[in-house]
């Protein structure tokens, strides 16, 4: 990065779009006093200034915010917008038609770089294309930092970290379990999808589909890890049955490779990601929505009829929706033992209680590691995060981001291990249950 201090510290890429316009309102909302230096983005001065002026409804400062004119097409404009800021947050998708050119902008200018794409083709392209000269010069490019897969990543490295610093452990295994959310989708997402599924060869999707270490070197020994079934199973950790996760594909791909960049986790560790509805019949029910979900993607036909009945590209969840939405995760771990010997296990809460997952929830979760990029830097550096290249949020920001998050009420704590006193596990029970009945 520049010695020099640039015009912007963020710069907000995508602004006009569904989830672009909520990141802004986020940054307007708790950030605008705190002289965060910031602007918008995007190639329409008409939606730039449509959006300035809704948020100068919020903050009339707001009024004074600059907004800067480019084109993912047009490598000039990027070269001159990643010039001017610290960290580029990128909403702007499919990333795969509208990232490449932004994300090689930013290497060259030694701009972080931070998005929500959960396209993991393209992001396996941008790990060939720019890891090593990212990791050279100390750039970091951080994907995937909205629920798809920040929540999961962190969820992973808080139990390993509790492991190795509370128990001197590593994680053998672990669980990240979907046990409630509430949410909608937009357009774009939806678009995003179709667009891999169409775009991307179907020789290479199917090698993300198959393959968890997807996003390792390709001269990397692999570990044992496979991808789960449809059918549902029993969790005799967790002591729940589960179902298939429609997010599994990404995160678990996400995971590995920040235990390949962080060396935190066990040798042969594995990663299983799942819905906990519960009960035998609520799993059963998302083995059969996992179902319908990837016929839908790999059958033109079927493609087709939703494109005309799903929402379209700027289109998403209703502000109601979005503000009552929330979710909850139980994140367990296994600690690796001795051939023979019975792990000890850890089990973490996760949560947003006050935002959906997908839009206000994410816009949340993608601002604040745009932020900790932008002011944390030292603190990464003293918590040991990678300095650079391709990374992910575990591997970039660590715990110095779940801080940050933690701090935007997002829950992150262990709530049951053997290195908790038995005092400190009812106290965690008793606020569950004060917390369940605030909901109620």
């Amino acid at each position: 990065m520049a010695a020099a201090t640039r015009p912007y510290q963020v710069v907000v890429w995508g602004a006009t779009g569904f989830t672009g316009r909520l990141v802004c309102e986020h940054l307007v909302r708790d950030y605008q006093s705190k002289g965060i230096r910031w602007a918008m983005a995007g190639r329409n001065r008409a939606k730039l200034e449509e959006v300035k002026q809704a948020l100068a409804q919020i903050d009339p400062a707001c009024a004074a915010v600059p907004f800067v004119i480019a084109d993912a097409d047009d490598e000039a404009s990027l070269a001159r917008l990643a010039a001017d800021t610290d960290v580029i947050i990128a909403t702007a998708g499919p990333f795969a038609k509208y990232g490449s050119k932004v994300v090689a902008a930013a290497v060259e200018a030694g701009t972080h770089y931070c998005d929500i794409t959960g396209e993991l083709v393209w992001v396996k392209r941008m790990i060939a294309a720019h890891h090593e000269a990212a990791a050279a010069k100390g750039v970091k490019l951080v994907h995937c930092c909205g629920y798809d897969s920040t929540p999961f990543d962190l969820g992973v490295l808080l139990l390993a970290d509790h492991a190795r610093k509370q128990m001197g452990k590593a994680l053998s295994q672990a669980f990240g379990l979907c046990v409630d959310a509430r949410g909608g989708f937009s357009g774009g997402t939806i678009a995003s999808g179709f667009n891999q599924a169409e775009s991307e060869a179907p020789e290479e999707v199917g090698r993300f589909m198959s393959d968890k270490y997807y996003l390792w070197p390709k001269d990397k020994q692999r570990g044992s890890d496979k991808p789960p079934g449809l059918l549902p199973e029993w969790n005799e950790y967790a002591k729940t049955w589960m179902g298939p996760f429609v997010m599994e594909a990404i995160n678990s791909r996400i995971v590995q490779r920040s235990s390949l960049l962080n060396g935190l986790y066990g040798p042969e560790f594995k990663y299983r990601e799942a819905m906990a509805p519960g009960g035998l019949l609520g799993a059963a029910a998302m083995s059969g929505m996992m179902a319908g979900i990837g016929a839908m993607f790999a059958l033109a036909p079927l493609r087709n009829l939703a494109k005309k009945r799903l929402p379209q590209p700027g289109e998403g969840p209703t502000r109601e929706l979005m503000m009552g939405g929330y979710w909850k995760h139980t994140m367990v771990g296994l600690t690796q033992e001795e051939a023979g010997q019975a792990p000890q296990v850890i089990v973490a809460e996760c949560a947003d209680p006050a935002r959906d997952p997908g839009y206000w929830g994410t816009a949340r979760l993608v601002l604040e590691a745009g932020l900790c990029l932008a002011l944390d830097s030292a603190a990464c550096k003293a918590a040991g995060c990678a300095e650079g290249g391709v990374l992910t949020p575990a591997s970039a920001m660590g715990m110095v981001l779940v801080q940050r998050l933690r701090g935007a009420g997002i829950k992150f704590e262990v709530t049951q291990s053997p290195a908790l006193g038995k005092q400190q596990q009812q106290q965690v029970q008793v606020e569950a249950v004060a917390a369940g009945a605030g909901k109620q």
